[in-house]
């Protein structure tokens, strides 16, 4: 699964307007530098890369003076920088020394290759205007966010002339296997109806990929183990193999009390992907890839509080925030 898009997917649909544009519609700001604020204590600052275009290309950051660290978190599909506003993860890293930033460009589906070079212009603007070391910047997020995360820093691995190696990566249920994905949203459309709640959103994300791709994954193989982060139907994992030095966070919540009565099972969510890549790399001599399957923390606040286990609310931020702070 993803975040998916409003008019794919009918929870989406039937929320409340007021709620659906508190969680997608970007600030309007009017100046380069926006302050935003988060609490009494707390503050975020929107850096611009056109002071002219509040609505796209948003580095919004939590920084302190003298701070050289920063860990970079992308949003899912559909949202914006708004989207980590009551994130603890400001706070907890800032006593470890680590600024904190949410970058939206527009694209947050990170597909494209042109979506990667796009987040790299944000990330040389940030590394720019605070100083920060290119050798201590730690990227992840949540669904398509970690995707994204996780596909920029592969670029890197590869060669492409990318500004930052991350220091460590973090995934929170992103979809990295695409011919996993593909194949697990293919069958779900043949099982199930429209009435069914992800019915909508697979069936638009199947129709995005052979388009995108030029078919399925039985008729164009290698186009989708390309965009993949890993192929776990491959021996050597596909892309895998350029992960077995990265320091990795993975997590996922295999609820099936919850996605069963749906029609879905583990071809249809994201947690085999965490658990290939988690067993993949340990086998390729990855010590450093920590697994973090959960139960029961899976609530969107985005959706109204809404029971899903696709969330970010599983993460369990003072842990991760410890962590980061040994991985910077």
């Amino acid at each position: 699964m993803w975040c998916p898009r409003i008019d794919a997917n009918p929870m989406l649909a039937a929320m409340n307007p007021a709620t659906i544009r508190t969680v997608f519609t970007s600030l309007v700001l009017g100046s380069f530098w926006v302050a935003c604020p988060q609490s009494a204590a707390q503050t975020a600052t929107d850096e611009l890369l056109n002071a002219s275009d509040a609505r796209h290309d948003v580095a919004r950051v939590w920084s302190s003076p003298g701070n050289h660290k920063l860990t970079i978190i992308l949003p899912p599909y559909g949202a914006d920088q708004n989207f980590y506003n009551a994130s603890k993860m400001p706070q907890l890293l800032a006593r470890h020394g680590i600024d904190f930033a949410v970058l939206f460009t527009e694209t947050t589906g990170f597909n494209q290759d042109a979506d990667l070079t796009r987040l790299d212009t944000l990330i040389v603007h940030l590394l720019a205007s605070h100083g920060y070391d290119k050798s201590k910047v730690v990227l992840g997020g949540f669904s398509a966010g970690g995707y994204g995360a996780f596909r920029y820093a592969l670029f890197k691995l590869q060669g492409k002339p990318l500004a930052v190696r991350p220091a460590a990566l973090i995934s929170v249920d992103a979809p990295l296997d695409i011919e996993r994905w593909y194949r697990g949203m293919s069958l779900f459309v043949q099982r199930a109806d429209e009435k069914n709640p992800f019915f909508g959103e697979c069936q638009y994300l199947t129709q995005m990929y052979r388009e995108m791709l030029g078919g399925t994954p039985d008729e164009k193989p290698d186009a989708y183990r390309k965009q993949s982060v890993l192929t776990a139907s491959l021996p050597d994992g596909g892309n895998a193999v350029y992960f077995k030095s990265m320091p990795m966070r993975l997590y996922s919540e295999p609820d099936m009390d919850f996605f069963v009565p749906y029609g879905l099972d583990y071809a249809g969510i994201n947690a085999s992907d965490q658990v290939s890549l988690a067993a993949i790399s340990r086998l390729q001599g990855n010590r450093d890839v920590t697994l973090v399957l959960t139960s029961g923390k899976g609530y969107r606040a985005d959706l109204g509080n809404r029971r899903l286990p696709h969330s970010w609310s599983i993460v369990d931020e003072p842990a991760l925030a410890q962590w980061l702070a040994a991985h910077l």
